[in-house]
């Protein structure tokens, strides 16, 4: 009895060229650097209509007054800043509290890059929103 089934069809994903994309969020979880200390919140996205596309991971850093290394104030407040741009940006409002849960199926359009170096596989990371 064949345990694993022939697995030619089964199509490879891979990052898509560069361009604009619509992304919807599939996972959003809380993160946190080790080196750092940074606490973060990382998303999951999927290319939308883009069926052979591997997910792209975006992590948005929060400002950081945590145990070590510690952000003075006028990083901290850079730190927020980028947060609170990136959250008009996708259409979510930066002017009250927001969970994780939020973020859950969250559609937005991107500029992508496609990257690759020879410490890691090939991946799109996002330009800016749209």
């Amino acid at each position: 009895m064949t345990l694993i089934p022939n697995l030619s069809e089964i199509k490879d994903l891979a990052p898509v060229e560069d361009g604009e994309y619509d992304l919807r969020v599939i996972k959003a979880q809380a993160t946190n650097s080790k080196k750092t200390g940074r606490n973060g919140l990382l998303l999951v996205c999927d290319i939308v209509g883009e069926d052979t596309a591997s997910n792209l991971m975006h992590t948005i850093w929060f400002g950081n007054d945590g145990v070590y290394n510690s952000d003075d104030d006028d990083k901290n407040q850079l730190m927020w800043r980028m947060v609170k741009d990136f959250l008009r940006a996708v259409g979510l409002d930066s002017d009250g509290e927001l969970e994780v849960e939020d973020f859950q199926d969250l559609e937005f359009s991107a500029q992508l890059k496609y990257t690759q170096d020879d410490d890691y596989p090939a991946k799109n990371e996002i330009v800016r929103i749209t």
